[in-house]
């Protein structure tokens, strides 16, 4: 019975963390939204549209392996 409740406080650590990195990237790219929409040099727009790109790429496999291994 204790190795179960060590398995299943395990996954919840585990969901937590995952949750929690998903949070993280989600505030950052709200945080590079707000530089994109605040910003009117080309060459830092440039640099957000990269950021945005690159965030949402990790936030999206940040999602599906959640969904695949918690789902």
């Amino acid at each position: 019975m204790a190795g179960k409740k060590k398995t299943t406080r395990a996954r919840q650590r585990d969901m937590d963390n995952a949750m929690m990195e998903i949070g993280r990237l989600r505030d950052s790219l709200d945080e590079a939204y707000m530089h994109f929409n605040s910003t009117t040099d080309p060459d830092a727009l440039d640099a957000c549209i990269y950021e945005i790109s690159a965030l949402r790429s990790r936030w999206n496999t940040a999602y599906k392996h959640y969904k695949n291994r918690f789902g």
